[in-house]
């Protein structure tokens, strides 16, 4: 018990630190692009609200990429939202220095945005994490009621009645019994079925086959990534598709009749 809040302890610690770094970045990414504003011909309102319109791509980007993660999925366009926020943040920062400047102070401008980049990747890493693990967790068994109706007692079966022979004993009279043949014996004793050839490796199964086995997986628990990539032996990339079709695509006629 005591590792286990340790590492949760740490993983508190670890978000929290990453959110801090976070806004601390943003912040001052923000003031210089201000400052580049106000030096390019922008002053008062407009000069801090032009920043906004290449910060809050990245803003926008990371909100989704967040909302997608919390669902477990990957979206690319918020993806591609953030990149192209931040790119532009770090190249407006650095060419805000200006011509002859020093290597370190292209260094300082391009900082802050970098680190908000990196830091955000890392935040996501965690949520990941976390996700990943609350999906592969089993879910809880409910526990059986106990019965408290009464029992009855069961009633007594009635004694079988004696037959009656009107004409005295029963003798039987039974014939030889014949050897069995060989049709008879065969069909009685089956011969051992002949092994099952293992699965085809994952990069010879085509994706309808890794679908159904996908389904079949579905029955038995919680479909995540991190499950498929284990138990069908596929990349991460291949099992988001794979899950996804499972998702859009309703289940054959005969699997629906079973369930």
């Amino acid at each position: 018990m005591s590792n286990r809040r340790a590492i949760t302890a740490l993983a508190a610690g670890a978000a929290a630190v990453t959110i801090a770094l976070t806004a601390a970045a943003f912040w001052l990414s923000y003031e210089h692009l201000h400052d580049i504003a106000g030096g390019n011909g922008l002053s008062g309102t407009r000069a801090w609200a032009w920043p906004a319109t290449v910060d809050l791509f990245i803003v926008t980007g990371e909100l989704l990429t967040l909302r997608a993660s919390l669902r477990a999925r990957i979206d690319w366009w918020a993806i591609a939202l953030a990149a192209l926020g931040s790119i532009g943040s770090i190249a407006l920062n650095i060419s805000g220095v200006g011509a002859g400047a020093s290597v370190l102070a292209y260094v300082v401008a391009a900082v802050p945005p970098t680190a908000a980049l990196v830091a955000f990747g890392a935040l996501m890493r965690q949520v990941h994490e976390v996700l990943d693990r609350i999906s592969d967790a089993p879910a809880a068994a409910p526990h059986p009621q106990p019965d408290t109706a009464p029992q009855q007692p069961a009633p007594a079966a009635p004694a079988p009645a004696a037959p009656a022979y009107p004409h005295g004993a029963l003798e039987l009279h039974l014939a030889p019994m014949l050897p069995a043949s060989p049709e008879v014996t065969a069909d009685a004793h089956p011969s051992a079925p002949a092994p099952v050839a293992p699965p085809a490796p994952a990069a010879d199964r085509t994706d309808d086959e890794l679908i159904e086995a996908a389904r079949a997986l579905a029955t038995t628990g919680p479909l995540s990534l991190r499950r498929m990539q284990r138990e069908l032996g596929i990349g991460q990339a291949r099992a988001q598709r794979i899950r996804d079709a499972v998702d859009s695509t309703p289940a054959p006629a005969s699997e629906e009749a079973a369930s």
